[in-house]
């Protein structure tokens, strides 16, 4: 049997992260990442611990008190983890996209801190979009991976726990702030993390295109956002006219048309574009001009999208960039990253059970999702690494599926094999020089195959 280039087991790199932890907090962190990530179905931190088998070297107190009391700054790590995404996958580069979406993790009880009834964007269609448990707004890098997929992957490096006014139990360490608030103060972290030649492009929806985002977004930062079809528009001031009038210069031009009437307009100029969207290539009319939306940017001039789709798989939708000089195709290309933070908000509950953690406190409910967050990350950064190695992954490819992209769930799948491949892979006669894998005794622990998802 010919010796296969098996990738390396995954670890997280222990150099880049000694700053942000004491000896003991970093050793705790570095065996939950990696049980976090070798975990099957639901990741309470009681699992995790037997996965890991951290119970067998010391007091499994220890790992709860990681979360809930000790000294350590989730911001920091955040800072590590998205500087080394930006080193790996995106060197030299002169622009980040970043992905800005809130999430709920549905959770029940009375006694959660930040827990309450809110909006769900991820309740069941016809149903009321209402949910009780803890809301995050998460920041994601959006980036591609050539070579292993055509999609964007969004990469969520921080959040912040936003609570209802209602809550019972509300955290008392940081006041309250709404989630556009939240969202600036990820921008204003990220910023302050780059050099200030980066220019940074924010992807938000309608709920975050506001005053909040636009006006106070730091200098060389971008808002992409979405228009309301009934928003009030003006054109912008024409610096020839009424140059020579007594008085206070005028700050805003004409009330254009509601994009509503554009749309139905007969006389509207359309732009046909053949445009990759979403996977594939849409024929797309757009309509680019420049005005003022007094309501969201002031007397900004923001270049404003109108996007139409013939066939009518889409719907109307305006957009608008605070970049002057992006083209209506970039514009659209950048906005359609939007979709990747829904994907990954999916992945990081259903694979990683972001959701799925007991806690109780105001230290573990903002610490706990950001462990399946940074794993997610993580887990992306080890599988490319291992790639440029050249590693052979042993992917399991079906003879009537020809599956091209590889997926995240065979990313972490690759992941946890690393840890069991030497069981399996053994050569004839050398079984007694292989090193003996144990496992933790527990009835509840799921067997090496489920696992390894073979």
């Amino acid at each position: 049997m010919a010796k296969r280039n098996l990738p390396d087991p995954f670890e997280i790199d222990k150099v880049r992260f000694q700053d942000c932890f004491t000896a003991p907090s970093f050793r705790h962190f570095a065996v939950l990442m990696t049980g976090w990530v070798l975990t099957v179905g639901t990741h309470t931190i009681s699992q995790i611990i037997l996965t890991a088998q951290a119970h067998e070297s010391e007091h499994f107190a220890n790992l709860y008190r990681f979360l809930s009391r000790a000294r350590w700054e989730p911001d920091r790590v955040a800072a590590v983890i998205f500087l080394l995404m930006v080193e790996t996958l995106l060197p030299g580069t002169k622009e980040l996209i970043l992905v800005i979406d809130d999430t709920l993790n549905n959770h029940v009880g009375p006694k959660i801190c930040g827990a309450g009834f809110q909006h769900d964007g991820a309740a069941p269609k016809g149903g009321k979009k209402i949910g009780y448990g803890v809301c995050f707004v998460i920041i994601g890098l959006a980036v591609r991976l050539p070579g292993i997929s055509d999609r964007v992957f969004c990469l969520p490096y921080a959040a912040r726990l936003w609570w209802p006014k209602n809550s019972k139990i509300k955290p008392q360490k940081v006041s309250y702030k709404t989630k556009p608030e939240l969202a600036l103060e990820l921008i204003k972290l990220t910023r302050s993390w780059v050099g200030r030649d980066i220019i940074l492009r924010v992807v938000v929806d309608g709920g975050y295109s506001n005053r909040t985002l636009v006006k106070g977004r730091p200098a060389n930062v971008h808002i992409t956002g979405k228009v309301r079809k009934d928003a009030v528009l003006y054109a912008p001031v024409d610096p020839h006219n009424g140059s020579q009038r007594r008085g206070r210069p005028r700050k805003k031009g004409i009330e254009l048309p509601k994009p509503t009437r554009m749309f139905n307009y007969t006389r509207t100029d359309w732009e046909a574009v053949l445009i990759p969207l979403y996977g594939k290539e849409t024929m797309l009319l757009l309509r680019q001009f420049q005005a003022i939306w007094y309501r969201v940017g002031g007397n900004e001039v923001l270049s404003i999208v109108l996007v139409r789709d013939p066939d009518g798989e889409y719907p109307d939708t305006v957009l608008f960039d605070t970049d002057m000089n992006a083209s209506d195709e970039a514009t659209i290309n950048r906005f359609s990253h939007r979709w990747s933070i829904e994907i990954t908000n999916r992945e990081t509950k259903h694979l990683l059970g972001s959701a799925d953690p007991q806690c109780r406190c105001e230290s573990s409910v903002s610490r706990a999702p950001l462990m399946a967050y940074w794993s997610y990350c993580l887990v992306v950064l080890w599988f490319v690494y291992q790639l440029r190695k050249g590693k052979d992954f042993l992917f399991r490819r079906a003879p009537w599926y020809p599956k091209k992209n590889i997926t995240f769930s065979d990313m972490l799948a690759a992941a946890r094999r690393s840890h069991l491949s030497p069981g399996f892979l053994v050569e004839r006669g050398t079984r007694q020089d292989k090193p003996k894998i144990t496992f933790a005794r527990s009835p509840r622990r799921p067997d090496c195959q489920e696992r390894a998802k073979l």
